[in-house]
């Protein structure tokens, strides 16, 4: 790995205290390999087994020795070793488990991948983006895939909504129309629900928006948003010193934007009390709406900054109200039927021999029984920090256009978004089924993307 990466990443081995000297825990496995070691107990001894250690090993890298009293050791709960990835600011990007179960390189390097390409370095390059690059977002620069005209968008998504209005469509739509027509009409949608049929109040919803937007660096949807609060009837220099007023916001208003920009830069680090909080100010319903505005915002926002779409020369634009067709069961078996055969790639003529035997120690140790007894334990633990609500609940609120289903939901997270905001969540999974018949991608390069995402993100759902 360090080779792969050391001309943009440094490396660093610490030695720490001795996991398996003679005199402590001893082990016959070290025993056969010939490491043979007492604790050290000065400073000299513990540099002598370091330097016994890099010579054996023939380490490339620079290893330092911790202190006699295992500070680093302890502040990184380093026994018996861990693997660590910081990023330029000194933040822990991946932390991998303790040693030797969790010893893990192939995570952390999959981890170094991420961190090196949204740190932006590229060819080599190890330039983190300055403060005011950061602040300032993109810039301007041309669609990275081509759109089409209004008229031309407008018919083709004619065959998925009920009348055209023809109105300006923002330019990402008419992107989407090129090739996912259906999807783009679901997107207006979509769009439309979160700009205007939303729960929360206007001005508020569209400062939520512009915080996303701003953590994302996504000029585009920042103008967006900006746009709509003044629409609602808010002050220009409210929303564009934001940031810089949080502390001056009532509670209610200043802990909801801090939670959408968290959602954004590190969804995992929100906290039980923090959600607890926002159920005592604002109830479950609208906590469940303002998480869904940052999930817009981050699908959103990282769909504009791929595009490379700037504002329109006339807009910002308002939104779009379209109705959608109604989907039909005879309409989707069509949709299949229609949709051209995937072109797959032939296999390999060399394709790597598969290993005799797959082993992961970590995972055969336990049975399945004990897994499964594990899992149970941990799921009658955790408790959701907002009620989901029953199938009988949600059913009796879904929206009256859904098609009804032969058998009740059971993934949580659609009883809990459906539950609360059937608007909001209909329209989303209208575009992502959508966006599943017309792309057709293979299942095994999308589960393997999405695994990557849900990945990066720390998402143990």
């Amino acid at each position: 790995m360090k080779r792969r990466y050391g001309d943009q990443v440094e490396f660093l081995a610490i030695y720490v205290r001795e996991a398996h000297p003679i005199d402590g825990w001893r082990m016959n496995s070290n025993d056969e390999a010939g490491i043979s070691l007492k604790q050290p107990l000065t400073e000299v001894e513990r540099t002598g087994v370091a330097q016994r250690c890099c010579r054996a090993l023939q380490m490339s890298m620079p290893m330092v020795v911790d202190e006699m009293d295992d500070r680093v050791g302890h502040a990184y709960s380093g026994m018996p070793d861990r693997l660590y990835l910081l990023d330029r600011k000194g933040r822990i990007a991946y932390k991998s488990g303790r040693g030797p179960f969790g010893f893990k390189p192939g995570e952390l390097e999959q981890a170094l991948i991420l961190l090196l390409l949204d740190q932006g370095s590229t060819n080599g390059s190890n330039r983190a983006a300055t403060t005011k690059e950061r602040s300032q977002g993109p810039t301007s620069r041309s669609l990275t895939v081509a759109a089409l005209t209004n008229a031309d968008a407008w018919k083709k998504m004619r065959p998925y909504i009920e009348k055209e209005s023809g109105q300006p469509l923002p330019i990402w739509i008419r992107a989407l129309a090129v090739s996912l027509p259906k999807t783009a009409a679901a997107m207006l949608d979509l769009d439309y629900a979160q700009r205007v049929e939303s729960t929360l109040p206007p001005l508020l919803r569209a400062k939520l928006r512009w915080m996303a937007a701003d953590a994302n660096r996504c000029n585009y949807a920042k103008a967006y948003a900006r746009f709509d609060y003044l629409q609602a009837g808010g002050k220009a220099e409210d929303i564009d010193q934001l940031p810089k007023q949080l502390d001056q916001l009532p509670e209610a208003e200043r802990l909801a934007l801090e939670l959408v920009r968290q959602l954004v830069e590190a969804a995992y680090s929100v906290r039980e009390e923090q959600i607890a909080r926002l159920v005592e100010l604002y109830g479950e319903k609208q906590v469940v709406a303002i998480v869904l505005v940052a999930a817009y915002a981050n699908f959103q926002d990282r769909l504009l900054l791929a595009l490379g779409a700037d504002v329109e020369e006339s807009g910002p634009l308002p939104p779009i109200k379209v109705h959608l067709r109604p989907r039909t069961k005879q309409g989707s078996e069509n949709a299949k039927k229609d949709r051209p055969k995937r072109i797959v790639s032939p296999p390999s003529p060399n394709p790597p021999p598969l290993p005799d035997k797959l082993d992961d120690p970590e995972w055969t140790a336990l049975s399945f029984n004990t897994l499964r007894e594990r899992l149970s334990e941990q799921i009658a633990r955790r408790k959701a920090r907002i009620r989901i609500p029953d199938w009988e609940t949600v059913h009796a609120n879904l929206p009256a256009d859904m098609p009804q289903r032969d058998k009740p939901m059971r993934i949580r997270w659609s009883l809990l978004t459906y539950g609360y905001q059937p608007r909001l969540t209909a329209a989303w999974l209208n575009g992502l089924r959508a966006f599943r018949e017309e792309s057709d991608l293979e299942a095994v390069f999308h589960e393997s993307m999405f695994w990557v995402v849900t990945r990066s993100l720390q998402c143990f759902y």
